[in-house]
């Protein structure tokens, strides 16, 4: 694909999100006007069309914090999706399968648990159990992306190495998640436990936001760094004659995918096959340069999210199905039509 083709779509993939953006905002059981939905988002900067006090809470304390939670929910996840696999060379490295969504989901899970004893409601009242979560999911989430590396690292920390300990990794933190939910002996932590598994941005709040914007300044870094990834994706010994230490940049990209995946992964729960299905598209659309790859995964990913958040609201109103479901729903027939029509031949060139 020639480079203006590539920046086309980037471009279009960017400005699909402007309509997508205000259709999720509108809808839902409480239907928007879209024009006064715009003027109930410009009267929270400046009150200057005094829009109705009811739509102004719509938009402001649900709408808009749950589309804002899921652009930035797919844009990281795609990024880093990208990254893994074009550093693996593996079209189905993800954050799931090197086990980073399971662990960020264990430690959801004690978070929970602890949110529901006496230890954290006596003795650490200055934590309240959603914030409790948030560090619980980030902190086992970042030692699965370090435990990931230090067994591929024993063995030489090969692609294939860092794959299969990725998924003795997410086997381990599923066992112990599902223990949890076996032995709590309280039905409300396993509900939550349930419930925060399946990944929703209904109970994200503009709090929030900021924090989950930070996953977003990886993408810079990424594309810092896109020429010793196009290195890695032409073979370890080849990125290696060309300068690039393949370890430690695997090691470096690896550690800030999963701190990118566990910003956003410890708010809305989690949350799979955008990282894997999302950069499989990009790559077949726009080629292995990751100076194009990473942006247009990115943009693509905010856009698949947005549209999953606008159908999870429109499939069964007045009921809002979890995002990650609706992502569930589409990922996992593509990942099976991508088997069946390729097959074996699926890879890199």
């Amino acid at each position: 694909m020639v480079q203006w083709m590539r920046w086309g779509l980037i471009m279009a993939s960017g400005l699909a999100l402007f309509p997508l953006i205000i259709l999720d905002v509108v809808i839902g059981a409480y239907r928007v006007n879209p024009i006064v939905a715009l003027k109930a988002i410009i009267d929270g900067i400046d009150p200057v069309f005094g829009v109705p006090h009811d739509t102004y809470l719509v938009i402001w304390q649900i709408r808009l914090p749950e589309t804002l939670a899921s652009l930035l929910l797919g844009a990281s996840l795609a990024s880093a999706g990208a990254m893994l696999q074009g550093i693996l060379r593996n079209p189905l490295a993800s954050t799931y399968t090197l086990g980073v969504s399971a662990a960020a989901g264990f430690g959801a899970a004690v978070a929970i648990l602890l949110g529901a004893g006496y230890v954290v409601r006596y003795y650490l009242p200055v934590i309240t159990e959603p914030y409790l979560v948030i560090i619980g999911a980030f902190i086992a989430a970042s030692i699965a992306a370090l435990l990931v590396y230090f067994l591929s690292f024993i063995k030489g920390a090969s692609p294939v190495t860092i794959i299969l300990a990725g998924v003795a990794v997410m086997f381990v933190f599923s066992t112990g998640t599902s223990l949890i939910q076996y032995f709590s002996g309280n039905p409300d932590v396993s509900h939550a436990i349930v419930m925060w598994m399946l990944g929703s941005v209904t109970n994200v709040t503009l709090n929030y936001i900021p924090y989950m914007s930070l996953s977003l300044l990886a993408i810079p870094y990424y594309v810092l760094i896109s020429w010793r990834l196009n290195a890695l994706n032409l073979g370890d010994d080849v990125a290696h004659s060309l300068g690039v230490n393949v370890r430690n940049t695997r090691l470096a990209v690896m550690l800030v995918t999963a701190f990118q995946a566990a910003a956003v992964i410890s708010f809305v729960g989690l949350v799979g096959f955008i990282d894997l299905v999302i950069p499989n598209i990009m790559r077949i659309l726009i080629g292995n340069d990751n100076r194009y790859l990473v942006p247009a995964s990115a943009l693509m990913g905010a856009d698949v999210a947005v549209l999953a958040d606008v159908v999870s609201k429109a499939l069964v109103p007045p009921y809002v199905i979890p995002i990650g479901v609706v992502l569930s729903m589409i990922g996992a027939p593509y990942l099976l039509a991508i088997v069946i029509s390729r097959g074996t031949q699926y890879g890199y060139e």
